[in-house]
């Protein structure tokens, strides 16, 4: 099963076109796939015991990872799987793919043991072929690793509960440990094991040594790397957080149930309201989901975090898992006759085949664009090794990805991003200021500071942050200092058109 589950998000990530090289659609991704790459880089340069020294030297070559900004499990286990598999985009969805398939996985099992394997199968194969569930298993990106080690942990809850061995409760402790360290916005899964002891009145579990053990063995993963990035901890956060209100809550539940598509969202709603309608049906494992469910919406009810629905995984499978039940329930009554539960069974697998293909048949290909060509024209070039290279201002993550990606010999290249080298800003961007005033003030900053090329993206002349601006006057007023030597065009959409210009002197600097 599991198997099937990987082929199967390996499979939507081919069709959909997200190992098309040189196309990175969300703001987080080259974070991700930078912090990757330059962990393997670490691992393979054999210099172990200065972590600090190596990264501060990597990020003068690529300015762009967050490690220490992000907890370090993704990017340790994709750049243990490069070691293996070798740098690239695939290489890196490879991990949000095999925690996809994971999370299915585990809805298969949390079903198969409440209903039946055939009703197992079925939630498995529709939660892997969600839109959205598709969509972030495209890109270089955590969430399906976090949402798959919170349900994980309650998976190893649920098995501690009936088993309070020693060995459980720390399997548990592992998967709660690695959740915070894929995300800190799994820390709400910390407090999953006391409130599960408390609702089912487990009390006697308070003083087990496989219990005691839970929060030391959490602390031991997590503490260390905590401490060590503390001052990182609140970096990027806005200063005030939402408000707490009832409406903030309810756009979460309602994003929640978005993740459906119309039909199948009616028959998960029914589910569970039938569920909810049948006490006895709420057992051990149901207490430890829904807890989990309710701990992450209220966690980001609580966070300074826009609803998106790639936070949610985690309550989506919850939802499937007990909307299968639910239906279960129901029809508990037609099941007791043989005939009728195969025929019931036969019906649930058509109508899932029937989903999952319709699904996939309006995958929509991720659109090509020219970033990865002036790249490879770039890295191409012997002479163009460990030049200085101003990348757009606004596909700064893309580039230096692609950089990385493309170049065997890392770190090799100086990249320089126009929104930290031309201009100043905070975070989210406010309090702009741009560091020239004229085009000749830029021009004569360059000359002081030399790169050799400037890949630039030409952007409509409305409203352009002053560097940007400035940037497009100085190339176009000084094309005897700036030579235009390459230029892409998009094939339509929304893809840029790139131009590279390279650094000639004048006639009056060569004497």
């Amino acid at each position: 099963m599991l198997a099937a589950c990987v082929a199967l998000c390996l499979a939507a990530q081919a069709s959909s076109g997200a190992w098309s090289a040189g196309f990175f659609a969300y703001p987080d991704e080259p974070s991700h796939f930078v912090g990757a790459v330059m962990v393997r880089d670490w691992l393979a340069s054999g210099r172990w015991l200065a972590p600090l020294e190596f990264a501060r030297s990597y990020y003068d070559h690529y300015p762009y990872f967050a490690v220490g900004y992000w907890p370090p499990l993704f990017s340790v286990v994709a750049g243990l799987w490069m070691l293996v598999a070798g740098v690239g985009r695939e290489q890196a969805l490879f991990i949000p793919a095999v925690c996809a398939a994971g999370t299915g996985w585990l809805v298969f099992h949390f079903v198969r043991r409440r209903v039946s394997m055939v009703a197992g199968l079925c939630a498995g194969a529709v939660y892997l072929s969600l839109p959205a569930v598709r969509q972030w298993m495209c890109a270089v990106m955590v969430d399906h690793v976090t949402a798959f080690f919170c349900v994980a942990a309650a998976a190893c809850l649920v098995r501690y509960l009936k088993q309070p061995v020693l060995w459980n409760g720390i399997l548990c402790a592992v998967c709660c440990g690695c959740a915070i360290l894929s995300k800190y916005s799994a820390a709400y899964i910390v407090a999953l094991p006391l409130l599960a002891v408390v609702l089912l009145r487990r009390f006697e579990l308070l003083r087990k040594p496989s219990f005691l053990v839970q929060p030391v063995v959490v602390a031991l993963l997590v503490g260390p790397w905590a401490l060590w990035t503390r001052r990182l901890v609140s970096y990027g956060l806005p200063s005030e957080g939402e408000a707490l209100t009832v409406n903030r809550a309810v756009v979460f539940v309602a994003e929640t149930f978005q993740f459906f598509p119309p039909v199948l969202m009616a028959v998960v709603v029914l589910g569970l309201i039938a569920l909810l309608v049948r006490p006895r049906a709420w057992r051990e494992d149901f207490v430890v989901l829904g807890l989990l469910c309710v701990g992450h919406l209220a966690f980001l009810n609580l966070s300074p975090v826009d609803p998106d629905q790639r936070y949610l995984l985690v309550p989506v499978a919850v939802l499937l898992v007990a909307a299968f039940a639910g239906w279960s329930e129901v029809l508990s009554s037609l099941r007791h006759g043989g005939r009728w539960a195969s025929v019931i069974s036969v019906l649930v697998a058509i109508l899932t085949t029937v989903f999952v293909v319709f699904e996939f048949s309006r995958l929509e290909r991720a659109p090509r664009d020219p970033i990865g060509n002036v790249v490879a024209v770039i890295v191409k070039s012997p002479a163009r090794a460990a030049q200085r290279i101003v990348v757009p201002e606004d596909l700064e993550g893309p580039f230096i990805a692609d950089f990385m990606a493309l170049c065997r010999h890392r770190p090799d290249y100086y990249l320089l991003r126009p929104n930290k080298t031309l201009a100043h800003s905070d975070w989210f961007g406010l309090n702009y200021s741009s560091a020239f005033v004229t085009p000749e003030e830029m021009l004569e900053y360059f000359r002081q500071h030399p790169v050799h090329l400037i890949v630039w993206n030409e952007q409509p002349a409305s409203p352009l942050k002053a560097h940007v601006r400035l940037m497009s006057e100085m190339l176009r007023r000084y094309p005897l200092v700036w030579h235009k030597v390459l230029s892409l065009d998009s094939a339509g959409g929304p893809a840029p058109s790139l131009t590279v210009y390279e650094y000639r002197m004048t006639p009056q600097e060569m004497r």
